[in-house]
């Protein structure tokens, strides 16, 4: 079984990417949502407050923005929120695998944000990067998410840039345009995965 790794950057359209393939009925392992899922769960919301404070707990729920602030401007405090949080993640991605596996299919994209900085490239067969220009990634995430121009690179910074994602890429795929355009090179993804 092909295990892709699909990465990129905050509003690079990653998500976008992995959801073509998803329509496609492509297995796919969506990291962001398995964190959210564990925001929900007791385990986690008691850690959070250990670590964080009572302050990032509202009304029994973890307040998502309120500690995205917190770990998107503060070093120590991401590397904390990521050793509570990365352990569960492995290994709903190794069950997802495994599942993927046992059901004989050909593919599965594990859609990773973080793949490069937690090291999870050792999973997967091949690397695929969708990538955007610094400038395009800026102006799509203060228009979607509302962020200021600061915020916006405050939270790019956090991660490594594209740059260095699509250097390490097997494949990478342009979302610097329109989406049609980004979609003629998913249909050629496609047609080689299925010919594979």
């Amino acid at each position: 079984m092909l295990k892709i790794g699909l990465t990129g950057g905050i509003a690079s359209g990653k998500t976008s990417v992995a959801n073509w393939f998803a329509d496609r009925g492509i297995r796919v392992f969506d990291a962001d949502k398995a964190v959210h899922d564990l925001y929900s769960q007791e385990g986690i919301i008691s850690s959070i407050a250990k670590v964080f404070g009572a302050e990032y707990i509202q009304e029994g729920f973890v307040n998502r923005s309120h500690l995205g602030r917190l770990v998107f401007s503060n070093k120590e405090a991401r590397t904390k929120l990521e050793e509570i949080i990365h352990p569960y993640v492995r290994e709903e991605m190794r069950k997802s695998i495994k599942t993927a596996e046992r059901e004989g299919e050909k593919t599965i994209i594990l859609d990773l944000p973080l793949l490069f900085e937690t090291d999870w490239t050792s999973y997967i067969d091949e690397i695929w990067t969708v990538y955007v220009p610094l400038e395009i990634q800026i102006q799509r995430l203060t228009q979607r998410n509302g962020f200021s121009r600061e915020e916006a690179t405050q939270r790019i910074s956090s991660q490594l840039s594209l740059e260095y994602k699509a250097d390490k890429a097997d494949r990478v795929i342009d979302n610097s345009g329109d989406w049609p355009h980004t979609e003629l090179e998913l249909v050629k993804i496609w047609e080689e995965i299925n010919q594979g």
